[in-house]
C-alpha cells in the first residue's frame, strides 16, 4: 500500500465445527499503520472490542455457530498506513468454543504482512488465516499464536477500491476551499480593522469630552 491511506484485511478461518466464541488478540506496530475499526462478517455475530495503540483485542460470539467449512472470513479490519516500510499484524487466539459448547483446538495460524511504498501499485496483504501453508506455525492445544510469513501473501488490485484518507482531488473544491480561505481571511483583516477603528473612535470621543469638559469649567471659574 501507499502511506496515508486506508485499508482492510480480513480473519478467515476454516473448520467442521461452528464457531460460536472466542477471544482474538492483534498486535501491530503503531509507528506504520493505525487501526480504525473492526466488523463482523456474518449478520448474526457479535464483537466486544478492547483497543489501545499497538493492539486489539476481540471478544467474538454467535449463539447459532458461524458455518466456516468454507473457510469463511469472520472479522474485517480496516487500518490507515502511516509511513514507509514493513509491518506485521500479529495476532493470538484462545477460548475457541463451536455450537455444541465444546472447546476447539486451534491449527496454524498466519500473521498478515503488510508493505508500505510511496510509488506502491495498490497492493494489498492477503488476510490472516487460520488454514495450514507453509509459513504457518502449527499450534497444539486449544490456542494459537500467529508466525510472520517469509514473503507477504499479495494480490493486485486498483487504486479505485481502496480509500485516499481525506483525499481533496477535485479542482472545484479546492478552488472552493481556497475561496473559502481567503473570504475568511478578509473577514478576519475586516474586523480587526473594525475593532481598532471603534476603539480609536472611542478614545478620540473621550479625550474630546474631556476638553470640553475642562473648557466649561474653566469658563465657569472665570465667570
Amino acid at each position: 500500500m501507499k502511506p496515508n491511506r486506508l485499508f482492510s484485511v480480513a480473519l478467515s478461518a476454516k473448520s467442521v465445527n461452528r464457531l460460536s466464541a472466542a477471544t482474538f488478540e492483534f498486535t501491530y506496530d503503531a509507528d506504520y499503520i493505525e487501526f480504525r475499526k473492526v466488523k463482523t462478517v456474518n449478520n448474526g455475530s457479535k464483537i466486544q472490542v478492547n483497543k489501545k495503540s499497538g493492539k486489539v483485542k476481540v471478544v467474538f460470539l454467535n449463539s447459532d455457530g458461524q458455518n466456516i467449512s468454507d473457510g469463511s472470513e469472520i472479522l474485517s479490519f480496516t487500518f490507515k498506513t502511516l509511513k514507509t516500510g514493513t509491518t506485521y499484524i500479529d495476532y493470538t487466539v484462545e477460548q475457541c468454543v463451536n455450537s455444541d459448547v465444546n472447546f476447539i483446538d486451534v491449527g496454524s495460524c498466519t500473521a498478515s504482512c503488510v508493505r508500505i511504498y510511496k510509488n506502491a501499485s495498490g497492493t494489498v496483504s492477503g488476510g490472516s488465516s487460520s488454514s495450514s501453508n507453509k509459513n504457518s506455525t502449527q499450534a497444539t492445544g486449544r490456542s494459537g499464536k500467529s508466525k510472520h510469513p517469509t514473503e507477504p501473501t499479495t494480490v493486485n488490485a486498483s487504486d479505485d477500491k481502496y480509500i485516499d484518507y481525506n483525499p481533496i482531488k477535485d479542482k472545484q473544491i479546492k478552488f472552493f476551499l481556497a475561496g473559502m480561505g481567503i473570504t475568511a481571511g478578509c473577514l478576519a483583516v475586516l474586523s480587526v480593522a473594525y475593532a481598532i477603528g471603534k476603539k480609536t473612535a472611542q478614545k478620540k470621543a473621550e479625550k474630546e469630552k474631556n476638553h470640553n469638559d475642562k473648557t466649561i469649567e474653566n469658563k465657569t471659574s472665570d465667570d
